[in-house]
């Protein structure tokens, strides 16, 4: 199956709401945002509110997460926030660590892994985008990443008693280490429309 035929197939399912699922510096927000143009749905991401919420309180990232491992507060209602949206929403992309959980019966739940050096190379070499966090060495990346991964698995046990990294939780898993940004998309939306397809076909 080809990449526009993948497409083509997708843009027939309905209800649809995919959840795109990963690791830090796996490429979530930039799959998701072509996905999203393809497809001509809207983007939901709790990643984007999470940063509009450090940059309003004058803090990074990395700060955010260990004021919420005190307070499950904001966790709560940004989790809400992507449900709610769910429920409005028929047809949609979902990003964030959580959203296989929280969204309102996805029709697949997807997971984009990355190995931690090729994740934190990923996140240096966007780290002039104003939008993210910024770092000066590899080695920063590598630590601010690792506090953040601890941080989200321990506040999601915690919160929910769910781990968010488990691959039982996800019906399409992707390794993005080896690829592209372009082989990224073609690979993932193919292996979406193949694992859509299956109930037509069974």
């Amino acid at each position: 199956m080809t990449t526009y035929e993948a497409l083509a197939f997708i843009k027939t399912i309905d209800p649809l709401r995919i959840t795109v699922s990963g690791d830090i510096g796996s490429g979530k927000s930039t799959f998701t945002t072509h996905l999203a143009e393809a497809l001509d749905l809207p983007r939901i991401s709790i990643g984007d509110f999470m940063r509009e919420e450090a940059i309003a309180r004058g803090i990074t990232l990395t700060e955010l997460g260990a004021e919420q491992e005190k307070n499950d507060e904001l966790d709560r209602k940004m989790d809400a926030k992507q449900h709610e949206r769910s429920q409005e929403v028929n047809r949609g992309i979902f990003e964030g660590r959580t959203s296989w959980h929280f969204v309102v019966d996805p029709k697949i739940r997807v997971f984009l892994a990355v190995d931690p050096l090729e994740g934190a190379k990923r996140v240096l070499a966007d780290s002039t985008n104003p939008k993210r966090e910024h770092f000066e060495t590899l080695e920063e990346v590598k630590a601010a990443n690792e506090r953040r991964k601890q941080s989200e698995i321990t506040r999601y046990q915690t919160y929910y008693h769910i781990d968010i990294f488990d691959p039982k939780n996800f019906d399409v898993f992707i390794n993005t280490t080896p690829l592209s940004v372009h082989e990224v998309f073609e690979k993932t939306v193919v292996s979406i429309a193949n694992y859509l397809k299956k109930p037509l076909s069974s």
